[in-house]
């Protein structure tokens, strides 16, 4: 019965102290932002509008890739950020492992052209992606690209995305493709 009598007593001075609760108007424009990251061993960051990227291209017409053989390049960039070269042992503390001194791309997607580019889904035919560097190399997919040096501070990365035939008699309409990538830095 004490018990009880507390318990009421306790809810009771909770409605009696705290009346503004009740009274208070409604919140206009709250909300909550969940945030999330990850801490990674690497020599730098990915800007974030770097790590996810969508390419519109235009029309392509058939003529100009039966003429061209290639389509109209498309520049995309990976930009990466606050590069440090310097590599902290996380197992001794104040101790370093040898500096970072490069940095490797590899692009991989779904493939065509005997592996060669990247296939192409969706309507039209005869044609594949295919992505060069800044320097010409071509990306196969799965396969790293030629290291880049690695340098202090921020660096982009500029690289070309163009159609290709793939050897398919041409057919019009939509294509698409989702290619990753991997940075491995040593």
């Amino acid at each position: 019965m004490k018990k009880l009598i507390s318990l009421a007593m306790s809810s009771s001075l909770a409605v009696v102290i705290s009346p503004w609760v009740f009274a208070q108007e409604t919140a206009q424009g709250e909300g909550v932002i969940t945030l999330g990251g990850r801490v990674v061993d690497s020599a730098c960051g990915l800007e974030l509008t770097s790590a996810d990227q969508t390419i519109e291209m235009p029309a392509e017409p058939i003529g100009r890739l039966l003429r061209n053989a290639l389509g109209e390049p498309h520049p995309f960039d990976l930009r990466l950020v606050n590069c440090s070269l310097t590599r902290p042992d996380p197992l001794r503390p104040g101790a370093t492992l040898p500096d970072w001194e490069h940095l490797r791309v590899t692009f991989d997607g779904p493939r065509d052209r005997d592996g060669r580019s990247f296939a192409a889904f969706g309507d039209s035919q005869g044609v594949a992606f295919h992505i060069w560097d800044s320097a010409g190399q071509e990306s196969v997919p799965g396969e790293p690209m030629a290291p880049h040096p690695l340098a202090e501070g921020d660096m982009t990365l500029h690289y070309t995305l163009r159609l290709v035939g793939n050897g398919l008699p041409l057919a019009p309409g939509a294509h698409r493709v989702a290619v990753r990538f991997k940075l491995e830095y040593f």
